[in-house]
Parts: structure tokens; sequence; C-alpha cells
């Protein structure tokens, strides 16, 4: 009863707020239009694309393509490996700028670098790489004399997006190794562990399953970016690419339909293992605020080779967006 009664109160206070009501109904407005009516389309051709009546037709045509599967076999492994690499490089940097002292420039350096990729558009670095790698490269061609290169492909999609998608996951560890109570790393270094050891056994399962959740992150931007693998994919098609190309080049508008519902199927489970399987151990495993203040390590034997790791890091992403507007200045690059 007294249910009932606080939840009809709720309503009578929420139509008492005309702001509240017009907010509400222009978002579920926009949401429809938007992103609902396209999803409902995208079923609707792919369920009755070629006879018309409901049926499976359209996605046992696409899946007998071989060209699908193998897309989206490259598709799953080039996620696979970005999802690796960006969770490793964006703790790297996540790890280095919570528990180790540097200098001021150098951790405003870093954070920069790491916040770089978020605010530029998607396709810079695609650019970039094969402005400096490519069969004209700067640094292939020009200092390394080698002219028979090919950034296209597997490892040029999966080292652009790797370097595009790590902001992601070095937002989610840092504030993840925020949480983290240093008491409980303070503890065992007490009980004689170094400092490997405490990473191990203290800090590493304490940060499982936001790796967990930064490696599916990712997962989900690497196999539906477009851009990139447009740009320097070459012959190696991506489902994204190949759902393009088969509105374009095959004219097949119901099967790129049934090709972008497998894709969104794809993005959809991942998701639901991130928000209800991995966003729940998070919480139940790093919950509250830290006791006191982390004791910085100023230790050379680990300050040193992270700090160096960073920088190269870093000078390789500056390198990558100082090219863009440098190749701009030439009519014709190489």
């Amino acid at each position: 009863m007294a249910t009932t009664q606080g939840a009809a109160l709720d309503r009578k206070k929420l139509m008492a707020d005309p702001i509240m009501v017009t907010t509400i109904v222009v978002l579920i407005t926009f949401l429809t239009l938007f992103i609902l009516y396209p999803l409902a389309i995208l079923l609707v051709d792919s369920l009755c694309g070629d006879g018309g009546g409901v049926s499976l037709s359209v996605f046992r045509r696409v899946l007998a393509m071989p060209t699908f599967r193998h897309a989206i076999t490259n598709t799953l492994k080039v996620g696979f490996a970005v999802g690796v690499f960006s969770t490793l490089i964006g703790l790297l940097f996540a790890y280095v700028e919570v528990y180790v002292r540097l200098p001021g420039a150098a951790s405003a350096l870093f954070r920069m670098v790491s916040m770089l990729p978020v605010v530029s558009p998607p396709f810079v670095l695609s650019l970039s790489m094969i402005m400096l790698f490519g069969r004209s490269g700067l640094i292939t061609r020009f200092l390394l004399g080698v002219y028979d290169n090919n950034v296209y492909g597997y490892w040029g999609i999966v080292i652009v997006q790797t370097l595009t998608f790590f902001p992601v996951c070095y937002m989610m560890l840092k504030g993840l190794l925020k949480n983290i109570d240093p008491s409980l790393e303070e503890a065992a270094r007490d009980m004689g562990a170094g400092r490997w050891r405490v990473f191990t056994d203290v800090t590493f399962p304490l940060l499982l399953p936001g790796l967990g959740n930064a490696f599916l992150v990712t997962f989900i931007e690497s196999i539906a970016d477009f851009a990139n693998p447009m740009i320097i994919g070459g012959s190696y098609d991506t489902l994204a690419t190949t759902i393009y190309l088969q509105i374009t080049g095959a004219m097949d508008k119901v099967g790129a339909a049934a090709m972008a519902v497998v894709l969104l199927c794809i993005t959809l489970a991942m998701f639901a293992v991130q928000k209800y399987y991995l966003e729940s151990k998070t919480a139940a495993t790093l919950t509250g605020k830290a006791s006191r203040a982390r004791m910085l390590i100023e230790d050379r034997s680990v300050t040193v080779p992270l700090t160096v790791l960073c920088s190269l890091g870093a000078l390789f992403v500056i390198v990558m967006y100082i090219c863009v507007p440098i190749g701009a200045l030439f009519p014709t690059w190489g």
C-alpha cells in the first residue's frame, strides 16, 4: 500500500513539473525517430526482403556468402587484437599516472596524449599511418629505404584502432586504480612482497573485472568501426566495410541489412556481458573511496622503464598527429 501511494505521489510530482515532462517527451521522440525507427526498418528489410513474407531466407543467403564469412572472421580477429592491445596500453598509462611520481611536464604530456585520439576525427591516424609507413612513407621509403612495404591490411587496422581506442581503456582503468585502497598494497609490502608480487597478487586481481570491462568496450568499438578499415584496410575486409560495399557495389540493400543485424547481434551480446556480468563484478569488488592518499612510487627501477615505455608511445602518437598538418602543406607527399 505504501509503495503504491509513493508511486502515485512521484507521478504527481512529475506531472507538476512541465520542464521535466517536456524533456522526457523530447527524448522519447528523439530516440524513437533516430534509433528505434531505423532499427525497425533494418529488421523489416532483413526479414521480409527476398520473398515479401517473414522468413530467414535473406540470412541464409548472406551466411552462405564466402565474402561474409571471411569478413566476420576478419572482424573478430581484429576486434580481439585491438581489445587486448588497447587494454594493455590503457593500463600502462593509467598505472603510470596513478602510481608513479612523474615530473609535472611528463604527467601533463601523458594525459594529453591519452586524450588526444578521443577528440580527433577517427580517420586522422589512418592517414598518418599511410603517410609515414606506406609505399611512399616518410619513414619506410625515405629513412629506411623500404620500397615494398604494405601498411594496408590486418596490422595496419590493428595499430590504428589501438591508438584510436586505448584512451577509452585509459579513462576506465584510471578510475578503478584510484578507487583501490592503498592500505591493501602497503600491507603486502610490509609483509615482504616486492612490487611485482604486489601488483600480481593484490592490484591485478582487483583490476581483473575492470580489465574485462575495458576489453569488451574496446572490442565493440573496434568491430563497429568503419572509417579506419575503409581507409587502411585495403583488401582486408571487415564486416562494416562489407556492409557498405554490399549496398554500393552489389546493390543488395536487404543483404546489407541482414549483415548489419548480425553485427548488431554481436555487439549487443558483448554489451550484455559487459553490462550485466562484468559491471556487477566490478561494483562488488571496488567500492567506496580510498582511506588515504597513495604513496607514489619513486624507485628508479620502476619509474624509469615505465616512463620510457609511455614516452615512446606518446612520441609515436605525437608524430602521427604532426604528420597530417605538415603533409597538408605539400602538393604531393613524397
